[in-house]
């Protein structure tokens, strides 16, 4: 990323105006070499990591798995496995294609995301190259965004996020380009980039509905052909899907995925913002009154991505992945800001004016951010071992004949390669009336499962009341009271307690 910035220098004004420019120019050589410094360090953890980085990881290597190995997906809501494919099949069916190759489960997903992450800096990049005139502002947009500890952290990690932020990006940016060249082909091109990340992951439709609303106030009758296309294009591939699962994608993708909402899950995601994004958005935000008719997409697309994230985000179940697609296109309003603002024509000339008050929120977020990803890298490292020894402690226990009922989903990957029960999920469907427990509970009764793994004692009180851990049915904890019995407490980044069948 240091070679974007060893640009030549305009002839500076005074000999004070170039002081200035070459120390803006060390300085963001040198939080650029910082965040490739700690790119390459997930990088590095990504590779030498054995274990999940997430427990949703872990989840999304089994299921890509069992796809490999011909067990299908999206099993429905109803029946064994009771696991359920929350997401579009393109990262599964990647995943599962690289695993057939002879990846390691964690490592195919791993390595999709890893990509996905480069090609979406290099989409900012782009896209920034598109709307603004000026050198240094593409690339502080784009170290803006390569430095978002929240990026880094879920660009490694094998989950479906950052492909489909790469797909809409690469969508927007196809877009772009039609809107200069009005070439047919750009827009088609767009509409089946906006396919690809929606049947990635189904909440990624800013990018869409940014384009949609652009087309309709530039050019209805295109924007129709457009909406009509993605509807064909988008209906049938679901028809086509839900046929062929036999209506499970439909359970898997839409009614599983309907986790009730919670307050306190929006304050959290609140919390973390104003922490880490803090920075752009305020650089971002200084730029509303300068926003032209080039511009306005992208605005658009930056309200449009906050309105999913703000829908979505207090989810039971979410997490901070849900930020990124928002964070991405905040950074891009951003470097946009310092380009209208003419940022560094004034931060170079020294003239006192409040838009050169804008390096305090830039170096802010650098700062942070560059800190968290110290501490995430860190943090991962010290927890792999932890894993290893709670992995190995589980083995015998796995190995048995029979189901497992499981929280701890890492030691699947490793002893099982498949999953029968996601309790989590399986316990919120019930709780819904969706998911009859009926059969699970004979299963139960009857000892077809040859261990369970839960995250408490239930001999000593009941489940916890956490709303993001596992409420069993009263029913089923009953069952397991009589039927089952604690054999063993593994304590490891988190506590499971295993159980067996009662002798007979």
């Amino acid at each position: 990323m240091a070679n974007l910035l060893l640009i030549s220098p305009p002839t500076p004004a005074s000999p004070a105006a170039g002081i200035r420019e070459r120390f803006a120019h060390r300085a963001l050589i040198g939080a650029a070499a910082a965040t490739a410094f700690g790119l390459l360090a997930h990088l590095l953890v990504l590779l030498w990591a054995g274990h999940d980085l997430t427990p949703v990881e872990a989840v999304v290597a089994l299921q890509a798995k069992m796809l490999s190995q011909g067990e299908g997906l999206y099993w429905g809501v109803n029946r064994y496995p009771y696991s359920y494919s929350a997401y579009g099949p393109i990262f599964y069916g990647l995943s599962g294609a690289l695993q057939r190759m002879g990846v390691p489960p964690y490592h195919s997903g791993r390595l999709i995301s890893f990509a996905a992450l480069l090609a979406a800096l290099w989409l900012v990049w782009r896209i920034l190259g598109q709307l603004s005139g000026h050198r240094l502002t593409r690339t502080t947009g784009t170290l803006l965004a390569a430095s978002t500890a929240n990026l880094l952290f879920w660009g490694t990690v094998g989950q479906t996020d950052m492909l489909a932020c790469a797909c809409s990006l690469a969508a927007f940016a196809a877009f772009l380009t039609y809107r200069d060249s009005r070439a047919k082909k750009h827009l088609a091109l767009a509409g089946l980039l906006v396919i690809l990340s929606v049947f990635t992951k189904q909440t990624f439709i800013a990018a869409a509905a940014a384009i949609s609303l652009t087309l309709l106030w530039e050019d209805r009758r295109r924007a129709l052909s457009f909406l009509a296309g993605l509807a064909l294009a988008g209906g049938g591939l679901v028809f086509a899907l839900n046929t062929v699962t036999h209506g499970g994608y439909y359970e898997d993708a839409v009614i599983a995925n309907m986790n009730p909402f919670a307050w306190f899950k929006l304050g959290q995601q609140v919390q973390y913002l104003a922490l880490t994004g803090c920075g752009v958005l305020a650089v971002a935000a200084a730029g509303l009154g300068r926003v032209t008719r080039r511009t306005a997409p992208l605005l658009l697309y930056a309200f449009l991505s906050t309105a999913v994230w703000l829908l979505t985000s207090p989810k039971i179940g979410s997490d901070l992945n849900y930020q990124l697609e928002m964070m991405l296109v905040m950074a891009m309003c951003a470097g946009v800001t310092l380009d209208r603002l003419d940022f560094f024509p004034r931060l170079f000339n020294g003239r006192r004016h409040w838009v050169t008050l804008l390096q305090i929120p830039l170096a802010l977020h650098l700062i942070l951010n560059l800190l968290l990803i110290a501490r995430t890298v860190a943090e991962r490292a010290i927890l792999q071992p932890f894993k290893e020894r709670e992995t190995i402690a589980l083995r015998p226990y796995l190995e048995r004949p029979g189901r497992v009922f499981s929280v701890q989903y890492d030691s699947l990957v490793h002893h099982r390669g498949r999953i029968d029960m996601e309790p989590f999920t399986f316990a919120l469907l019930v709780e819904a009336g969706v998911t009859d427990p009926g059969p699970v509970t004979r299963d139960l009764e009857n000892q077809q499962f040859g261990a369970l793994l839960l995250p408490d004692n239930v001999f000593t009180g009941p489940i916890t009341t956490d709303a993001e851990q596992v409420h069993l049915p009263p029913q089923q904890l009953d069952v397991i009271r009589r039927r089952y019995r604690l054999v063993k407490q593994v304590d490891g980044p988190n506590a499971v307690f295993v159980y067996e069948p009662r002798p007979q």
